[in-house]
């Protein structure tokens, strides 16, 4: 009973951070392997950009996060092309 209980906790915590493959902007989707001018061209100007360090120190990409009415999107970019997109509800 414990298990079940603690899995139903775990789901419940999980739920508010989606990782996806596409994110649906108006009309038109991004995907993972879009460039990042294509990912620009249609959500726009990100509202904060982060870069993302290798552990040396390097930089490795970008996150990009827009942030809408009811969630925000957080848009990686590794080698120029988008390469993780999570969704965040509030």
């Amino acid at each position: 009973m414990k298990r079940v209980i603690v899995g139903l906790l775990l789901a419940a915590l999980a739920i508010p951070a989606i990782a996806s493959e596409t994110w649906r902007v108006n009309s038109q989707v991004v995907s993972t392997g879009d460039s990042e001018g294509r990912l620009r061209q249609i959500a726009g100007k990100p509202d904060r950009e982060t870069p993302i360090e290798t552990s040396r120190g390097g930089l490795r990409g970008y996150r990009l996060e827009y942030f809408q009415q009811t969630k925000s999107v957080q848009v990686e970019i590794i080698n120029g092309r988008v390469s993780d997109i999570k969704q965040i509800e509030n």
